[in-house]
């Protein structure tokens, strides 16, 4: 039990040291939940290795206060390395155009599906929990089935559309903050260790921006719950080029053939 749960409580403790390494220094209110713990991470790293320096000999089941200092510092030098970085060269990674207008030209499959907006419902203009329900369930289907790509801000044939309705809906209209977002719902909808196989991407297309969401397949089942509440633990898969709900006889048959 111990050693299923070690993953997850690295992604917690980097989450926690990349969090108070953001509140020690400022202008980093922009970076991205996986980004910072990442940062944390590495930050435990670095840490370890000066307290070990030191003299100190630090267990997995012993947490001294010098460990903790150290990995707050060292995620702190990783922050500050990563703003270096990013003030030097840009941080904003994009794909190339032409690769997604490769993945966008084939249509909608097993592993592509498009959708207009990730949260905004087009006929009323508003923010719409149905349409967010719906981009968290065909990341799950991909998840549940071989992976694929989700494309934000193309509309059914592909045309670009652009993310400026969704944009509008968040704190800070730009798209690390829309990465965010996305992020921080996928990882209370299906949880952090699911979202973890999520990578979010943006790229140009035709004047507009787009989003890209990556998914890889996982290695268990992953279950669905309402964004704002409900333990509904539903199960999606991908079905030629739509996502469908299991039921439970369905979902058993699957796993067993899914997952041996």
């Amino acid at each position: 039990m111990e050693t299923a749960l070690l993953p997850l409580l690295i992604i917690v403790a980097g989450l926690i040291l990349g969090g108070i390494a953001r509140l020690i220094l400022p202008g980093t209110e922009d970076l991205s939940v996986s980004a910072t713990i990442v940062v944390g991470i590495a930050g435990a790293g670095i840490g370890s290795i000066v307290v070990n320096m030191l003299g100190a000999t630090p267990t997995i089941g012993e947490f001294s206060l010098w460990t903790v200092v150290g990995g707050i510092i060292g995620s702190v030098l990783v922050l500050i390395a990563v703003v270096l970085v990013r003030r030097r060269f840009g941080h904003d990674e994009k794909l190339d155009p032409p690769a997604v207008r490769a993945l966008i030209s084939g249509g909608e499959s097993s592993a592509v599906e498009f959708k207009s907006t990730a949260r905004v419902n087009l006929h009323t203009g508003n923010r719409d929990d149905g349409i967010e329900l719906a981009l968290v369930k065909t990341v799950a289907a991909f998840l549940n089935s071989d992976g694929g790509h989700l494309v934000i801000g193309v509309d059914d044939q592909g045309n670009p559309l652009g993310l400026e309705r969704d944009l509008a809906t968040v704190k800070k209209p730009d798209l690390d903050r829309l990465e965010l977002w996305i992020v921080d719902m996928l990882q209370r909808s299906i949880g952090t260790t699911a979202a973890t196989a999520v990578g979010v991407r943006f790229a140009e297309l035709e004047g507009v921006d787009v989003a890209v969401l990556d998914v890889s397949p996982s290695d268990r089942p992953v279950f669905v719950n309402m964004p704002k509440g409900g333990h509904t633990a539903d199960f999606y898969v991908r079905v030629g080029n739509s996502t469908r709900k299991l039921m439970t006889d369905e979902f058993d048959e699957y796993r067993q053939t899914r997952w041996r």
